[in-house]
């Protein structure tokens, strides 16, 4: 039996968030470019508020953060779970987490921009309460805006 738990992000797992974001971008056709346009996680703890890895007998199997907005909002980034472990309701878990820390924080609403074609997150979004919204930010790779009004 796999032995799964959702820890806070610590130093010791940012290779297993390379390997494990790597792979979960290649599998969305995507790549990954931490010298890049994905610097901001080279350094994790500066770039979110808090961030979390899902452990899968301790490899790292998923992915979520928070970034702040402002005093009133946050903004949900890198939520990605292994496909393997899908449909076990380990991403309503990871995503409950986000939204407890984001409401002790003081937070009103977490927003988030996703890409049309993550059909299991964007289901994931929606049955968590988060509604369509404008655009709010310059990604040119989002055509999906969500809010979850806390």
């Amino acid at each position: 039996m796999i032995n799964i738990r959702l820890v806070p992000y610590e130093t010791a797992y940012k290779q297993g968030v390379f390997d494990f974001t790597a792979r979960c971008f290649a599998e969305l056709g995507k790549t990954f470019e931490p010298a890049g346009r994905h610097a901001y996680y080279n350094d994790i703890n500066a770039s979110f508020e808090a961030f979390w890895c899902l452990l899968a007998d301790d490899a790292v199997a998923g992915t979520v953060g928070l970034k702040h907005i402002d005093s009133k909002t946050a903004e949900l980034k890198a939520m990605y779970l292994a496909g393997e472990l899908r449909g076990r309701g380990l991403g309503r878990q990871m995503m409950n987490t986000v939204i407890e820390y984001a409401g002790k924080r003081g937070y009103k609403s977490i927003v988030l921009d996703s890409i049309s074609s993550y059909h299991d997150a964007l289901r994931l979004y929606e049955k968590t309460g988060f509604v369509p919204i404008d655009r709010y930010n310059d990604n040119s790779y989002a055509d999906v805006f969500m809010k979850l009004e806390l």
